[in-house]
């Protein structure tokens, strides 16, 4: 048998690893994505890519073509520990962001008020004529 014939096992693994590129490459655009139409057709293919990848990775393992190594289970609870504290760390920053974000907004409206009031000629020659107190002359 040579080493460059299409057999069902090479074909098998050939699809897998296309599905995982299609994966990634998707997952790329639907974080890239603006329009919530199509970020929704995106994730929509990438789910069916998911079960398409899983249904053929049950199918090499079932051959024994893809036999994937048992973890640690010491290792496993440590990813698993290190993915909580990473989402509980993503969710802090998050909500500094988002309170930063508000506070500017409240700030930034603050300044846009009183840009108004200091850049109005009219405003401020009446406070300087009344003495610093609002007098509007029709």
């Amino acid at each position: 048998m040579r080493g460059d014939q299409v057999t069902d096992k090479n074909l098998c693994m050939a699809m897998l690893n296309h599905l995982k590129w299609d994966a990634v490459c998707l997952t790329n655009k639907i974080l890239e994505c603006s329009d919530q139409s199509l970020r929704q057709d995106y994730i929509n293919v990438l789910d069916r890519t998911f079960a398409e990848q899983k249904s053929l990775y049950d199918l090499a393992n079932q051959h024994g073509w893809h036999q994937p190594m048992m973890a640690n289970q010491n290792l496993v609870s440590q990813v698993q520990s290190d993915v909580q504290k990473l989402s509980s760390e993503q969710q802090q920053s998050m909500s500094t962001i988002h309170q930063q974000a508000q506070y500017q907004g409240i700030q930034n409206q603050q300044a846009g008020y009183q840009n108004q009031q200091s850049y109005s000629p009219v405003f401020y020659n009446q406070q300087q004529q009344s003495g610093g107190s609002f007098q509007q002359n029709y």
